[in-house]
């Protein structure tokens, strides 16, 4: 039976990244190469978000923005539905983004030089920003027990009595799939208020969790322990909205937000895109029946993957997802170096991230886009049966 997600929709020509920038960005020709590097899907948006769109283009007029009670209550009533977390009006900064938002507060909440820790691997964004801002990059490595990521949280323990200024956290976890339990998640909070930590998360793949799994924010397990957190939150990957760019980052205590306020107003991020406010505030309203089929059309392509490895890539190791549509394989067991493993898979006309972006612990492993149509991961997969046999 064919699904509606198995339409086959041609992004060549509207400058997307991820098809028409390959060249650009990875020196890759475009050919008939498949690309499944970057992390948004090739889904038609629903017409709960276009018809609002056509219908804003319509009107004709463009000016300047701001958000509604309309959009706020959307989102609020979003979160208390679908993760039981009680959102406040006053708790949102709205950006461009979730980095822009994660750089404003490392720069607003430490100093040139302070140290900010990250769980390893992890989003490679991550790295650049610290980077950028010029802190101090710390790296707690994750435990990694058969394809299965969990915290060392002695290691971890150790990197925050040292000094650590900013904890970075990934949840549920890009890109090792893991969504994180209540008792983690509660572990990781009170260990950085215990040692006077910061913790800045990025939960924007929230709602991207499968069967059997419960996510769990930090806004939710550690109430109490709040007073020096940010959460960010966004519909960029629930319903495919990134170019759209809108994120909402939660802080429950004003006086900590005073810094971060400060710095949206120097930086003129004070309006916001009327396009990108009705997409989210129709996607949070209308989505949920749809998000539900969405996500069973993932976990099929999860399954899909997992039974391709198990079968037909006896080298390969792949642990099935628990969240996200992001596949992280564990490739160490071919023998082969980052660029050898690099140039073998372009080769083939699949063009994935490559694992050691994500820090050293993802160094043999590559991440695979699984948003795409079935047809289109099958091909994916065929091709890498070329290199993996």
């Amino acid at each position: 039976m064919t699904h509606e997600l198995d339409t086959l929709i041609n992004r060549y020509g509207t400058d997307s990244l991820k098809w028409d920038y390959m060249e650009k960005w990875l020196g890759v020709a475009k050919g008939d190469a498949l690309p499944s590097w970057v992390s948004d899907w090739d889904f038609k948006a629903p017409s709960f978000i276009t018809q609002p769109l056509k219908e804003r283009i319509d009107h004709g007029v463009f000016g300047y923005s701001e958000r509604s009670d309309e959009y706020f209550s959307s989102v609020i009533d979003w979160w208390a539905t679908r993760h039981q977390v009680d959102l406040r009006k006053e708790y949102f900064h709205t950006t461009p983004g979730s980095m822009p938002a994660i750089a404003m507060l490392i720069e607003s909440w430490s100093n040139v030089g302070d140290q900010v820790l990250v769980l390893s691997p992890v989003y490679h964004a991550f790295y650049r920003t610290i980077e950028h801002t010029n802190r101090q990059l710390v790296v707690s490595a994750l435990n990694n027990e058969d394809g299965y990521y969990t915290i060392d949280f002695e290691q971890l323990e150790t990197k925050l009595k040292s000094g650590v200024k900013i904890m970075l956290f990934c949840n549920p976890h890009n890109p090792g799939g893991r969504v994180w339990t209540q008792t983690e998640v509660l572990r990781v909070c009170e260990l950085c208020h215990q040692y006077s930590t910061y913790l800045i998360v990025d939960e924007i793949w929230a709602d991207i969790v499968f069967s059997g799994y419960k996510f769990y924010s930090c806004l939710r397990v550690a109430p109490v322990l709040q007073s020096q957190m940010a959460v960010c939150i966004a519909g960029t990957k629930t319903f495919g909205l990134p170019s759209l760019r809108l994120t909402n980052t939660m802080i429950p205590n004003q006086q900590e937000a005073k810094a971060l306020k400060s710095k949206l107003l120097a930086y003129g991020i004070d309006v916001y895109s009327a396009l990108s406010l009705i997409a989210n505030q129709s996607a949070y309203r209308n989505g949920h029946l749809w998000l539900e089929d969405t996500l069973k059309y993932l976990e099929n392509n999860n399954q899909l993957l997992f039974d391709f490895v198990e079968t037909n890539l006896t080298r390969v190791s792949y642990r099935k997802q628990e969240s996200t549509y992001l596949a992280w394989l564990d490739c160490r067991l071919l023998g082969l170096s980052d660029d050898e493993l690099e140039t073998q898979i372009h080769k083939a006309g699949v063009i994935p991230t490559m694992g050691h972006s994500f820090g050293d612990q993802g160094r043999g492993f590559i991440r695979l886009n699984l948003g795409c149509p079935a047809s289109v991961l099958n091909q994916k997969l065929s091709r890498l049966h070329r290199v993996f046999i």
